[in-house]
């Protein structure tokens, strides 16, 4: 049994744990602890895990001989994420990098190459890009307050909306290769990763017009353009952590709503290569 408290996106988690994998996971995040008792106290989130919650993660997983530690930290992990909309909170699946100052995600179902794509960034700007999180960061909804520090009633019930501020964190779910810091940025774009086509070599007329387009060693065409938040949600929606509470996912539903009226949402199709990097910078930084 390993007792352990750790601040992730600001929210302090007291964790009780059958296993210590997941206290090493979280060594970039944790916090002087007063043992189980006195941390869960005063802690926003408590996580105390059983044998119980591991052989629910084996249950739902995908298929391997995947051992007790490592489904612990899934545990904890789904436990955080089933709550964390009430704190203004949601887990993203997506690939995040910090680049003068801001953060950038790019999302795709695994596979589709949002990893590739955060390395070639580094390839291409160097030191000047750090990696917040390689697969679930959390993101963090603050609604404008009036000058009072509230949100201001008065102005909601007239239909009046503030801007909202977005902010990626680091957590310690990092995917395989591990990347992650416990840091956080405002969020200046998603882009969504899509494989470019062998025909892209050859734009129509209509594309050409309104795409600019960076052509790789193959000639392949790499774009990326800026979608309204009517095509970007059901994109986003499936690349987003989903409570089973139906409280919290209807919290999810609203934080996701503010996400796509505050952060321009693009559409990226590429292939492994710097005319990639190109593309969604060319777009995405001002």
């Amino acid at each position: 049994m390993t007792d352990f408290l750790m601040r992730v996106a600001g929210l302090n988690v007291a964790v009780r744990s059958v296993y210590d994998r997941i206290a090493q996971q979280s060594a970039d995040y944790l916090l002087p602890s007063a043992g189980f008792d006195k941390d869960a106290a005063k802690a926003d989130i408590v996580v105390d895990v059983s044998q119980a919650d591991i052989d629910h993660e084996r249950e739902i997983g995908e298929p391997g001989d995947w051992s007790d530690p490592y489904l612990e930290t899934l545990a904890v992990f789904r436990r955080i994420a089933e709550v964390a909309p009430g704190y203004r909170r949601l887990v993203f699946h997506g690939a995040t990098l910090e680049y003068q100052g801001k953060a950038y995600i790019f999302t795709a179902p695994s596979g589709t190459g949002k990893t590739t794509h955060i390395r070639l960034w580094k390839q291409v700007f160097g030191d000047r890009v750090d990696i917040i999180n390689g697969d679930k960061p959390m993101l963090k909804v603050d609604d404008s307050a009036d000058d009072n520090g509230s949100r201001g009633e008065m102005g909601a019930d007239l239909g009046l909306r503030g801007r909202a501020t977005v902010t990626a964190y680091g957590t310690p779910w990092a995917g395989k290769e591990r990347w992650q810091r416990n840091v956080n940025a405002p969020v200046a774009g998603i882009c969504v990763v899509t494989r470019a086509r062998e025909e892209s070599r050859e734009l129509d007329n209509e594309s050409a017009s309104t795409r600019t387009a960076f052509m790789d060693d193959d000639g392949v065409a790499n774009t990326c353009e800026r979608i309204d938040a009517a095509e970007a949600m059901p994109l986003i929606l499936q690349q987003t952590y989903m409570p089973s509470d139906p409280s919290k996912a209807a919290d999810t539903l609203d934080l996701l709503d503010t996400v796509l009226r505050e952060v321009p949402v693009y559409r990226l199709s590429c292939t492994i290569s710097e005319a990639a990097v190109k593309a969604s910078a060319g777009a995405m930084v001002e």
